[in-house]
């Protein structure tokens, strides 16, 4: 070979390796990712630059937390990764400032979406909580099928338009997510100006702020069964003279994307379904999970109550359910896992425990008090192993797993409530919250 051509074709070469590891990493970041061990949505999520419900609807996911390493999903965007996840969760201090990559509350009227790969009008409208018709007249649409990437699209709302600024006392106000599903929770930060009391009302539920100095923060309950729309968060900063200032925000709620299941129960448990045999059972424990410790007892991310080397999950939250092909007037208010009565049952958290008995419906339950309105359930149980007063820390022994109670059989139930409206319990052992 001549010696002038060694040049050329070692330029060729690498200009061809370079191109063909630019397809393969354009490809990797804009169609598709195979997960990992170790991997969360929500990590990936944050890696590309995405909203985890955006990777949700586009994949048709009906339970963002299950994903596995193997399993290959679809990244409807295109901005490419940071190196590391830049944000695992949310402060565990509410004396810290915001994380730069908390989305602010949505300001003005007028909303607007820029659409991605693999989105449809149909995911859009679900994303929003609106109807196709109405997002098709807002932005002149005659046929849904049509949509280019990069097309921006106006977002109808009903609601009427934010405040362009924030009054005094307030400085910033930051919700962890700006659309949130049924069911999840939602983590606000206020800054403020000057030191006032802080409260809220979302959907007619009262907000109790904590925090120090001018810095506060809540967690807010999203119902499971909120129907999908926008709606405002009110907040109201009582002045040292007694003067209230209040202002709001927009958040959307979007749908969970919840199934529907069929229980069958066995002979002679169908009494249980009779509403007289389960009030006094709901009254007490509303009167139980309607208190509020002042403080939050729990650190860090929740872990899972069983051992999941030996146990699965059998039900997930949210889903619609009937008994015996009864009309489905219900939802699972928590999540279901395998087990026998040898299996234990650890505290996911610290915590204090405000209940260990037996109930008609629910069997062996204990609960327990985390703090802020925050509490757990644990039904069906076969053994208790606690009792009423006892402080537990994250992975001290609570109970067996039994089929005690309104059941089928054997397993474990596990129920976060938040100021009594059940809430994902997934979602806490993924993020940390606040």
């Amino acid at each position: 070979m001549p010696h002038s051509l060694k040049p050329i074709i070692i330029s060729f070469i690498i200009c061809l390796w370079l191109g063909l590891t630019t397809q393969l990493s354009h490809a990797q970041m804009n169609d598709s990712y195979t997960v990992q061990a170790g991997d969360t949505l929500t990590l990936i999520a944050l890696r590309y630059n995405l909203a985890m419900i955006d990777i949700a609807l586009a994949n048709q996911l009906p339970y963002p937390y299950l994903i596995y390493p193997g399993q290959t999903l679809i990244l409807p965007g295109i901005l490419p990764p940071t190196p590391t996840p830049i944000f695992t969760g949310y402060s565990a201090s509410p004396l810290m400032q915001p994380p730069t990559n908390l989305t602010p509350a949505t300001t003005g009227q007028v909303k607007l979406h820029t659409i991605q790969m693999g989105e449809t009008l149909f995911s859009i409208a679900t994303l929003y909580g609106v109807s196709m018709p109405d997002l098709m007249q807002a932005n002149g649409l005659t046929n849904p099928d049509i949509l280019q990437m990069g097309q921006i699209l106006e977002i109808p709302s009903n609601l009427p338009a934010e405040p362009t600024t924030l009054p005094e006392p307030f400085s910033s106000i930051y919700f962890s997510e700006a659309v949130i599903m049924q069911g999840h929770t939602l983590v606000v930060k206020v800054n403020l100006s000057q030191v006032a009391r802080l409260s809220g009302v979302f959907n007619g539920t009262r907000l109790f702020f904590t925090g120090s100095g001018q810095q506060k923060w809540v967690i807010v309950a999203v119902d499971a069964m909120t129907p999908p729309d926008s709606y405002a968060v009110q907040f109201t900063a009582t002045m040292p003279d007694g003067r209230d200032m209040t202002t709001y925000r927009n958040i959307t709620v979007t749908s969970g994307g919840y199934g529907t299941e069929d229980i069958q129960l066995e002979e002679g448990r169908e009494t249980l379904l009779d509403p007289e045999t389960s009030q006094a059972e709901w009254e007490l424990l509303t009167k139980l999970w309607s208190q509020i410790t002042p403080r939050p007892l729990w650190q860090g991310t929740f872990n899972y109550p069983v051992n999941m080397t030996t146990s699965g999950m059998t039900s997930f939250f949210g889903t619609r359910r009937s008994y015996n092909a009864s009309p489905i007037v219900s939802f699972h208010s928590g999540v279901d896992f395998s087990g026998g009565a040898s299996t234990p049952i650890f505290a996911p958290a610290a915590g204090r425990v405000v209940l260990a008995d037996t109930l008609q419906v629910r069997g062996n339950v204990v609960l327990l008090d985390h703090g802020l309105g925050l509490f757990s359930g644990y039904w069906h149980q076969s053994r208790i192993m606690v009792e009423v007063g006892q402080e537990v820390a994250a992975g001290d022994l609570i109970g067996y797993v039994g089929d005690t109670g309104l059941v089928t059989g054997p397993h474990l139930h596990w129920e976060m409530r938040l100021n009594g409206l059940a809430v994902e319990p997934l979602q806490w052992t993924e993020q940390v919250i606040p």
